[in-house]
């Protein structure tokens, strides 16, 4: 019997305690992730939104393609050479040019299968009404 009363005690107040306590640390810290989560998310949404703006210009579209198309260029040449086996020997690009080219090589081709993909998808749909 006084083995049951010590255990209601223990169980009843100070068990009591520490767990309403790790359930309070729980959701300060729940709290804080969704905080964090929502400003990350609001200076992503402020990026994509100065990005869409800034692609409105003229300005950017002529920089843009000041870079894409000599990249453009080094490709097609990559390519005929990879394909007719010709002995010219096109150099590498720089280390430091590189990740550059692939982002715009990566926009152009993956623009234009996304684009290629949604009129596809379309015509599905239009084929099936």
């Amino acid at each position: 019997m006084w083995l049951l009363a010590i255990f209601k005690w223990a169980t009843g107040g100070p068990l009591s305690r520490v767990l309403s306590s790790i359930d309070k640390s729980i959701d300060n810290e729940t709290e804080r992730q969704r905080i964090t989560a929502n400003v990350v998310e609001r200076a992503i949404i402020a990026d994509a939104e100065n990005r869409a703006a800034s692609m409105q210009s003229r300005v950017f579209w002529f920089v843009w393609a000041l870079f894409a198309v000599p990249v453009g260029f080094w490709l097609g040449a990559v390519c005929v050479d990879s394909v007719l086996l010709f002995s010219g020997s096109i150099s590498d690009l720089p280390p430091s040019v590189k990740p550059y080219a692939t982002q715009i090589i990566t926009s152009i081709f993956g623009s234009g299968a996304g684009v290629a993909g949604v009129q596809a998808i379309a015509a599905a749909i239009r084929g099936r009404r």
